[in-house]
């Protein structure tokens, strides 16, 4: 299992890159609706302009998809972070 993520500076590429997770079989955040991670990367945006960011953290745990408004979060999991977004759908793509 991949345990990986990666940053986003807008919903709409946050939205790209959790229909690209979910394509792959990975669960939602939730389960398998994609309403559950909208919602997700919602509240983690709004969390992150209420503390002056303009940047959210959304990858893989295990089998399901995370997001956080930190990268503390993903660190304290044993997630690794990868910046460029080729590498991170091609690890992605990979392993299933």
């Amino acid at each position: 299992m991949n345990n990986i993520f990666t940053i986003c500076y807008s919903e709409e590429e946050a939205n790209e890159i959790g229909h690209f997770i979910l394509s792959r079989g990975y669960e939602g955040v939730q389960n398998d609706s994609y309403r559950y991670c909208r919602e997700a990367i919602w509240w983690a945006f709004k969390e992150a302009k209420r503390h002056h960011l303009n940047c959210i953290y959304i990858g893989v745990a295990g089998c399901q998809m995370t997001v956080s408004k930190s990268k503390r979060g993903f660190r304290r999991n044993g997630c690794k972070y990868i910046e460029k977004r080729r590498m991170f759908y091609k690890l992605l793509s990979i392993d299933k």
